[in-house]
């Protein structure tokens, strides 16, 4: 069995910081995709069994590409802790869709440096809000040739709701927290002014209908931070979708940070093995 190759990336990102990135993949011979990776709100690529899970689609011969979105609060310097809030609270779903259209433009510059075939597809999947995001890149961008959601919700514009917006505007940031780390995270009042002034390209549901990339939506029945009725809402607006229902798992399939062993849950290993099944279609 070839060794897994682990390579780290930086560049620039839509706004004003830097994209951070890793790249884990075998050399081989044959022709091989490419499989993008777009962590959740208030996440980033190194959290949990994240990184467990490159190792594994790698030596699957599926290499994986995950990367911290602009502005998701960590830095550079420090890639698991939420060091740069004011980034954070700069955060809102125009960069992050940029983001992730300026790393597939990464990965086609880089291209011709890898060890391994690509043969062009691009295999994305996207966790909680990241899936959101991925379902719109793949709305607009031929690029990706298949699509997986993972505890995805269906809808952005919940995140309007998370404070009255008049009192948004007027204080000019809400707060929220963070419990894992007991931060108090901003989000400046910037985040409602993009989404209205973008409101047609990040409405997801009518992007929905745009989608022509193959689709698996997969989701946990004890999720009780994005409901199983999202993945309902998604599965219904796309025809040839694939619904997967993960029982007993809760919305990141029962793993943790940080991951004190090298092993993952049962529900997080049928995530691992569905997926790349539908990726090797």
């Amino acid at each position: 069995m070839n060794p897994v190759i682990n390579k780290s990336f930086k560049f620039k990102g839509s706004g004003t910081k830097l994209i951070t990135a890793d790249f884990s993949y075998t050399k081989q011979k044959e022709s091989m995709p490419i499989v993008v990776f777009a962590h959740g709100f208030k996440g980033f690529k190194d959290w949990g069994a994240w990184p467990l899970a490159a190792e594994i689609f790698a030596v699957k011969k599926l290499p994986f590409f995950k990367f911290n979105f602009s502005h998701n609060g960590t830095s550079p310097e420090n890639l698991t802790e939420f060091v740069d809030l004011d980034a954070f609270g700069n955060n809102n779903f125009k960069l992050e869709y940029d983001d992730l259209g300026l790393v597939l433009d990464f990965i086609e510059k880089k291209a011709p440096t890898f060890d391994f075939n690509w043969n062009g597809d691009i295999c994305l999947i996207g966790h909680s809000r990241g899936g959101a995001i991925s379902l719109l890149r793949a709305s607009n961008d031929r690029r990706i040739t298949k699509c997986v959601t993972w505890a995805s919700v269906s809808d952005l514009e919940r995140y309007l709701e998370m404070k009255e917006v008049n009192a948004w505007k007027e204080d000019g940031v809400h707060t929220i927290k963070n419990g894992r780390t007991n931060q108090d995270m901003p989000i400046y009042f910037q985040f409602v002014d993009v989404y209205a002034q973008n409101a047609k390209l990040l409405n997801l549901s009518s992007s929905l209908e745009d989608l022509e990339c193959p689709l698996l939506i997969v989701h946990g029945d004890k999720d009780t931070v994005v409901p199983m009725d999202d993945a309902q809402t998604i599965y219904g607006e796309v025809i040839h979708s694939i619904l997967l229902e993960i029982e007993d798992a809760d919305h990141t399939f029962n793993t943790k940070h940080p991951l004190n062993e090298r092993k993952i849950p049962k529900a997080f290993a049928e995530v691992l093995t569905e997926t790349i099944e539908f990726f090797k279609m």
